[in-house]
């Protein structure tokens, strides 16, 4: 595995979809080894109240499951989020799905047991979505751009350097580009190894605006931030 690609799986959170508990609790071990973070549910039910509150880069799910099947989840996720890779897992074959999910942008439907070299190879090409997508320089409006490569506000001629919290929050509300963030969404990701007071997300974001404008992050009341 490249180091690259290695590095964009560290820094990513798997949400891993499977309602057998044993299965479950062995596979996000394993995913551990390659990743930084695995969130877990046991339903498509489940699974849709974490992705909706977490910050989740790659999705893994099995189809069969109680409340809400994969399909209906994928469905819901994909009216969000076109990009986010998606991989599901069966134990069998399900012909109807196959048709259906060429619609729905997978990395793959494979058959469980999944072999290790094939979860690498699964992972490989996911982190290569997520790393296509972070090359790009993104318009925000008519003069300012963002560079994924760089870390890096461009408006006009002038280059905005930002700080390591700045970053992590401006492409946070990228990744959910023209939906809400909450604020405790944000927290749980900035501050996760730290105690920060009530006023550190109002002062970064008060910091973030004087350097590029009050536009482009909007306050959602209290609820959190987007960027359109």
């Amino acid at each position: 595995m490249q180091e690259k690609i290695e590095i964009i799986l560290k820094n990513s959170t798997i949400l891993l979809v499977e309602d057998d508990e044993n299965l479950q609790k062995s596979f996000a071990k394993v995913l551990l080894l390659y990743v930084g973070q695995v969130l877990t549910a046991s339903d498509g039910e489940e699974a849709l109240f974490i992705y909706e509150r977490h910050l989740v880069d790659i999705i893994i799910t099995d189809i069969k499951m109680p409340k809400l099947n994969g399909l209906e989840l994928i469905k819901k996720i994909r009216k969000d989020n076109h990009n986010i890779p998606i991989i599901v897992t069966s134990a069998y074959t399900d012909q109807d799905f196959l048709l259906e999910s060429i619609k729905l942008s997978l990395v793959e439907y494979i058959v469980k047991p999944i072999k290790e070299r094939d979860l690498i190879r699964l992972l490989e090409t996911s982190a290569n979505i997520l790393l296509e997508k972070t090359k790009t320089i993104v318009t925000l409006d008519k003069a300012i751009s963002y560079d994924y490569e760089n870390k890096t506000v461009i408006e006009g001629k002038t280059v905005i350097s930002l700080t390591q919290k700045e970053i992590e929050f401006f492409e946070m509300l990228l990744a959910h580009r023209g939906n809400l963030v909450t604020r405790q969404t944000i927290e749980d990701k900035l501050y996760i190894y730290e105690e920060a007071p009530p006023s550190a997300l109002k002062n970064l974001v008060f910091k973030l605006r004087k350097k590029i404008g009050d536009n482009i992050v909007e306050t959602v009341g209290k609820l959190g931030y987007l960027i359109k």
